[in-house]
């Protein structure tokens, strides 16, 4: 137990929770490993849980990226779905969304839509995409140069495009 919390030392947004016999670590609300009767439980590709032994770091990441992937699935559907869930779902998909490409068209399609406060949200993380990749498809620029005429996006389109000529050398 001692060496689970040892590797889990700062995680952000790491819980304990007592369950099955022994304690549940979540990460930001998703079960993440456990330790039960002294064995250690993570999170296995495919869904459900397997006990295993060795580096405790190592099943940590291992674990860590299951929860991502399956993550990743959900927040899609918050987008999708949209309300407030939709908008922390894709600060979180700008994140952690290992399909970037495709991010970048879900992002594009989302400041043609009716909600115009998720739009100017997808219009900052176009620009975040920028920065943390360093790239961004050829059809971003152009969609960001139009919504500087958009009285709801201008202002985010500028920091935007700011970003991205910055960060990733693009402004045509």
């Amino acid at each position: 137990m001692e060496r689970v919390r040892e590797e889990l030392d700062g995680w952000r947004d790491i819980t304990e929770t007592e369950a099955l016999g022994g304690v549940v670590f979540e990460w930001d609300g998703d079960p993440l490993v456990g330790v039960v009767d002294d064995e250690l439980v993570v999170r296995a590709e495919g869904g459900g849980w397997a006990t295993v032994t060795g580096d405790v770091g190592e099943w940590l990441d291992r674990a860590a990226g299951v929860v991502l992937d399956e993550c990743v699935v959900r927040w899609h559907g918050e987008l999708r779905a949209g309300g407030l869930d939709a908008y922390q779902a894709m600060l979180a998909l700008v994140r952690h969304d290992p399909e970037r490409e495709q991010l970048q068209r879900i992002l594009l399609d989302v400041t043609r839509g009716a909600d115009r406060g998720l739009a100017q949200l997808a219009v900052t993380c176009l620009g975040h995409v920028g920065r943390i990749d360093r790239e961004v498809l050829p059809e971003v620029v152009p969609r960001l140069r139009e919504l500087l005429g958009d009285p709801d996006c201008a202002g985010r389109a500028e920091d935007a495009l700011g970003d991205i000529d910055h960060f990733a050398g693009r402004t045509d």
